[in-house]
Formats: C-alpha cells, sequence, structure tokens
C-alpha cells in the first residue's frame, strides 16, 4: 500500500492508503482496538487534518487537486459535509506545492517555495 495522505498529532497517527483511500486511526495507546478503519469517499487526498469530530483533506486528482474537502467522523466512515478550494492569500490557485498536515493544520508551500501558507481545521 501506498500512503497518500499522512499526519501525526500526539499518540495519533491518521492516514490515507492507496487504492480505497480508507482513513485510518492508529492509536498504539489503545491495545483493545489499536487501528480504526473508517470508509472514505474522498480519493487522492495528499493530505488530512483532524480535529474535534471532524476531518479536512487536501488534494486529489486532476482538477481536484486544489480540492478542500470536509467530513464528520462516523463509527465506520467519514461523512461529507462540504467541499471548498484552497487557494494562496491572493486568491489564485498553487501550482507546484509541497504539502504537510500536522494536528489540525494543513501547510501548503508554493513555488518559489519561499513561505508557508497554514489551513487549520480548528481555527
Amino acid at each position: 500500500m501506498d500512503c497518500y495522505a499522512l499526519n501525526v498529532s500526539g499518540p495519533v497517527t491518521w492516514a490515507c492508503p492507496y487504492t480505497d483511500f480508507p482513513l485510518l486511526e492508529i492509536r498504539p495507546d489503545r491495545p483493545d482496538e489499536p487501528v480504526k478503519v473508517r470508509t472514505n469517499t474522498v480519493r487522492g487526498a495528499r493530505a488530512v487534518a483532524v480535529h474535534g469530530g471532524r476531518a479536512a483533506f487536501y488534494g486529489g486528482y486532476g482538477e481536484e487537486r486544489d480540492r478542500l474537502p470536509f467530513g464528520e467522523l462516523a463509527e465506520t466512515s467519514v461523512e461529507p459535509t462540504d467541499t471548498g478550494l484552497l487557494t494562496l492569500p491572493d486568491g489564485a490557485l498553487p501550482d507546484r506545492r509541497r504539502v504537510v498536515a500536522r494536528g489540525s493544520r494543513i501547510y501548503v508551500q508554493a513555488e518559489p517555495f519561499t513561505a508557508w501558507g497554514v489551513f487549520d481545521l480548528g481555527g
């Protein structure tokens, strides 16, 4: 499996592996259920942020590479709620970019790679 989106926040790791892109919640501190698998309709996201029972994904295939879909965490699934578009501060879509997620935040660094923009699901 390839891991398309990964987020580590404290003792919790969140991952979306290829090909079905479930949202995995990995908690080694819970021996009775160290991995919770939630089905997910978002395909090809490059980042995932999680906060307070909600998730935001960034990216996708083709024309969906700048999308920002949101969902509520249910027991066995991520239930879609809304979709936005992640843009740069000037309103433009990023061309080449680096993406990293930690906790409730998705960090995006667009070319020329001199500054990071931050989307915060918790803020």
